[in-house]
């Protein structure tokens, strides 16, 4: 997509992490303001805010709500914290020595995962994984056949009814002989073949004879304008006089050898 579908203005400063619950209504946002707030996606409109002693680095919301902030040494667990206000932090964790960086919910597991600049650790969390799970949802047992009948699934789901529905005429209905459905289409392929050869126009091969330049000579050729006309006349003068400069022409009984006394003449 070329443009964003909505633009929020979250914080006053810039946006250091943004988390989204699995069901997809509400967003938690950390900003360098110091402030963490929750929005309702359907509406997009602030619900509440909750004010850090630090810049919450990274922020993750569980399968069941609760809500995890790292700032600093301290991981901030607020219970319910994404549909209303808690009033305190559910549970609180402290790295001393440490700065903590991003923090990850395990998913259907009460396991909260911190990483630090020492290294990483992990917390438990009462409470935080989903125990009832719907497997047709999302399994976390699935194996790889099951992923991929499930993403199938998903597919089918997003297509409209009437794409998927059967088609009312075709159902109790008697299918023909195949041979007899293979002589149909074979005749229609015949059929549409014999009319694109009779639609197809037939082209002259000439090897060479419909050139261009040979067209265009043909046409001058055709055409009498005044300095063919002058050619002509030239042509006509020159020959005019090679006949004067040969003499007259010999006449019908003229006998070349009659002059030295051959057969043509009297003894």
């Amino acid at each position: 997509m070329s443009e964003p579908v909505v633009k929020m203005l979250c914080h006053k400063g810039a946006v250091a992490s943004l988390a989204i619950d699995r069901s997809g209504r509400y967003m938690a946002s950390s900003g360098r303001d110091g402030t963490l707030k929750l929005w309702d996606i359907r509406t997009y409109k602030p619900l509440h805010e909750y004010r850090t002693p630090r810049i919450a680095t990274s922020i993750d919301i569980s399968d069941t709500g609760m809500l995890a902030a790292v700032h600093g040494p301290t991981v901030n667990v607020f219970k319910n914290g994404v549909a209303q206000r808690a009033n305190g932090p559910y549970m609180t964790h402290l790295l001393p020595g440490n700065v903590s960086e991003s923090c990850r919910f395990a998913p259907y597991e009460d396991f909260l995962g911190i990483g630090h600049s020492g290294g990483f650790c992990s917390m438990i969390v009462p409470g935080s994984g989903e125990p009832n799970f719907d497997s047709f949802e999302a399994n976390p047992y699935e194996g790889k056949k099951q992923r991929q009948e499930g993403e199938v699934t998903s597919l089918l789901e997003k297509l409209p009814p009437d794409t998927i529905a059967l088609d009312p005429n075709f159902v109790n209905t008697v299918e023909r002989n195949q041979k007899e459905r293979q002589k149909e289409i074979q005749q229609q392929r015949d059929a549409r073949l014999a009319e694109i050869q009779a639609n197809k126009r037939v082209k002259k091969k000439t090897r060479g004879r419909s050139k261009l330049g040979r067209k265009l000579a043909k046409k001058q050729g055709n055409i009498i304008d005044e300095k063919r006309q002058q050619r002509q006349q030239q042509l006509e003068e020159q020959r005019r006089k090679v006949r004067q400069r040969a003499g007259p022409a010999p006449e019908a009984g003229f006998d070349p050898l009659a002059r030295f006394g051959g057969a043509g003449g009297d003894e």
